[in-house]
C-alpha cells in the first residue's frame, strides 16, 4: 500500500506485458510420439480436453483440418481447456500450439513442472515451450487460457518427447542467482549503467537425488520435513490439502538449494485464515515450486532470506498481501506465478507483490525480479508495491488487472515504485483507477532512476476521481532524479502516456 500525502498531479501507470524467458534443452533423439489427444479439435464433444466456461469447436478459418478450439473468457475467469498427459520422469518434452486471440496463454504444469506462454496476435501464431520434468513427474496438465473478456482460438496442439535427459551434472559455473549484474547506482540512487534485462536466473546448479527426496501427504508429515530439510533436499507434496502456518527456518546453500515442490492441487491453508500461509525466515537458498497458498492473512512471506524463487506458485484469498520479500531480502524470484484475490479485507492492505517495508530504509530487499506472473483480478491493494529502501528490481513480461484497487491507501495504479534504479519493462496491463504505474519520492533520494520500456496500458474505464489518468505518472522527475521512458510503451484510453515535463525517448 501507498503512504503518501494526497496530491494534485494524476497518477501515472504503464501497464506491460511480458516475455516469456524460455530456456531452449539441448536437442535428443527420439521419437516425436504425439500424447495430447484431439489436439486437432477435430472432435465436437472436445474430450479428453476440459474446459471451463464458454468453449466448442468451431469451423471458421482453422488453422489446419475442419475445427479449432473458440473459446470466450467471462469478466472473472480466463476459460481455460485442460488436458491431464501422462510423462516419463527426467525426460525433455516439447509443447506447442497455434493460437489467435488476446494474450493466449499456453502452459503445462505437474510436479517440479510449471512453465507458460503466450502471445497477443488476430492471426494465427505459434506458441512453444520446451521443458523438463523432475526425477517424479508421471502426470502433466497441459492447459490453453485467454484474457478476461477476450474471445481466442487454438488449433493444433502437441506434446511430443524429446528423449531422457543424461544424468550428469550440469556446470558447477551455474548459479540461482539472477543472470544480469544488478546496475550499480549513484548517491541519489540513479543508475549508474544500463539497467538489467529481462533474462530469467539461472537454474539451481544440482538437482536433488531420488535418494534425497521427501515425500509427503499430511500437515504433519510437511511441517517435520520443513523442520528437517537439508540443502539439496526436495520435499515432494502429494495433492492436498494442508492446514497450517508453515514456516521455513533451515538454509540451503548456492550450491544445494532446498526445494518445497508440488501441483496447484497442493494447497496449504491456515485454520482460521490468519498469520502466514508459508512463511520463510533467515532461509536462503530455497526454491518453492508450482503449489497453492490461500486462505491466510499473508500469502507468502521471506524474511531475511536471499536467492529465494517462488515459481509457478499459485496466492489467493488474503486478508492482506500475496507475496512479501522483505527484511532485506535480496535476489528473490517470482516467476511464472498467478497471484489473485489479495485484500479481502478491502482497507487498501491487500497488494498482490511487495518488496521492501514502508516508511524505513533499512529494509534492503535488493535485486528482487518479478517475472511472467499473471497479478489480478480481485487485488486489493497496487498490484506490485516496490518500496524505498530497496534497488535494483526487474518488472517484466507481467499482467496486471487492476480490478480490486480501492484508493483507500492511494493505491490507483498497477506498480508504485518507490525504490531506486528499477527496470519495469514487457508488462501489460488492463482495468486501474487512476494511472497505470507511478514513481514516488517517500524519502529524499528515492523514488530515482527508474527505466519503463515496452509496457502495454489499457487505462480504458480508469474510474478514479483523477481528471488526468496517465499509463507512466512520474510525480518526481528532475535532474537529480531522473526516470526514463522509451517510445516503445503504449497507451489505450486515459489522458496521455505519461504526465507533462517527463521526456518519451
Amino acid at each position: 500500500m501507498s503512504h503518501r500525502t494526497p496530491r494534485a498531479a494524476a497518477a501515472a501507470g504503464v501497464l506491460a506485458l511480458g516475455s516469456a524467458v524460455l530456456a531452449l534443452l539441448p536437442a535428443q533423439a527420439g521419437a516425436a510420439t504425439e500424447l495430447l489427444g484431439n489436439g486437432g479439435f477435430e472432435s465436437a464433444a472436445l474430450s479428453p480436453w476440459s474446459c471451463a466456461g464458454t468453449a466448442a469447436t468451431t469451423a471458421t478459418a482453422p488453422h489446419s483440418g475442419a475445427a479449432a478450439l473458440s473459446a470466450v473468457p467471462g469478466s472473472a475467469d480466463l476459460a481455460p481447456c485442460t488436458q491431464s498427459v501422462t510423462v516419463q520422469p527426467n525426460t525433455g518434452y516439447t509443447l506447442t500450439a497455434w493460437v489467435k486471440g488476446s494474450y493466449v496463454t499456453l502452459a503445462a504444469a505437474g510436479t517440479g513442472v510449471s512453465t507458460s506462454t503466450w502471445a497477443n496476435a488476430p492471426g494465427w501464431t505459434q506458441l512453444t515451450r520446451t521443458f523438463t520434468t523432475g526425477p517424479t513427474t508421471t502426470q502433466v496438465a497441459v492447459t490453453l487460457s485467454g484474457w478476461y473478456g477476450s474471445p481466442y482460438q487454438a488449433d493444433d496442439v502437441s506434446l511430443t518427447a524429446l528423449g531422457a535427459i543424461p544424468s550428469s551434472p550440469p556446470p558447477t559455473s551455474a548459479s540461482p542467482s539472477p543472470s544480469t549484474a544488478p546496475p550499480s547506482t549513484s548517491p541519489s540512487g540513479a543508475p549508474s549503467s544500463a539497467p538489467p534485462t529481462s533474462a530469467s536466473p539461472s537454474a539451481s546448479p544440482a538437482a536433488s537425488t531420488p535418494a534425497n527426496t521427501v515425500r509427503v501427504s499430511t500437515a504433519k508429515e510437511l511441517q517435520a520435513a520443513l523442520s528437517a530439510a537439508v540443502p539439496g533436499r526436495t520435499i515432494q507434496l502429494a495433492d492436498g490439502t494442508y492446514t497450517g502456518n508453515f514456516k521455513i527456518t533451515t538454509a540451503g546453500t548456492a550450491a544445494a538449494p532446498i526445494t518445497l515442490t508440488g501441483s496447484p492441487n497442493a494447497v496449504l491453508t491456515t485454520a482460521t485464515g490468519g498469520g502466514y500461509g508459508l512463511s520463510l525466515a533467515n532461509a536462503p537458498y530455497w526454491t518453492v515450486r508450482g503449489i497453492t497458498v490461500t486462505n491466510a492473512q499473508k500469502g507468502i512471506m521471506v524474511d531475511a532470506s536471499d536467492h529465494v524463487v517462488l515459481d509457478g506458485v499459485t496466492v489467493h484469498h488474503t486478508t492482506m498481501e500475496g507475496v512479501h520479500f522483505r527484511n532485506s531480502s535480496s535476489y528473490g524470484v517470482l516467476r511464472g506465478s498467478t497471484v489473485r484475490d489479495t485484500g479481502t479485507a478491502h482497507d487498501g492492505k491487500g497488494e498482490g507483490v511487495y518488496v521492501g517495508t514502508a516508511n524505513t530504509l533499512t529494509d534492503r530487499s535488493d535485486h528482487v525480479q518479478i517475472l511472467d506472473n499473471t497479478i489480478g483480478p480481485n487485488i486489493g491493494g497496487e498490484n506490485i508495491d516496490l518500496k524505498e529502501g530497496t534497488t535494483g528490481g526487474l518488472v517484466s513480461g507481467n499482467r496486471f488487472d487492476g480490478n480490486g484497487l480501492t484508493n483507500v491507501n492511494y493505491d490507483d495504479s498497477w506498480v508504485d515504485v518507490k525504490g531506486n534504479g528499477y527496470t519495469i519493462e514487457n508488462n501489460t496491463g488492463v482495468r486501474t483507477m487512476n494511472d497505470g504505474y507511478q514513481t514516488h519520492t517517500q524519502q529524499p533520494g528515492w523514488g530515482c532512476g527508474t527505466v519503463f520500456r515496452g509496457n502495454t496500458s489499457d487505462l480504458t474505464g480508469a474510474s478514479g476521481s483523477n481528471t488526468a489518468k496517465y499509463a507512466i505518472d512520474v510525480t518526481n522527475y528532475s535532474a537529480d532524479c531522473p526516470t526514463t521512458v522509451t517510445a516503445d510503451n503504449t497507451v489505450t484510453g486515459g489522458t496521455a502516456l505519461v504526465n507533462p515535463g517527463v521526456p518519451v525517448g
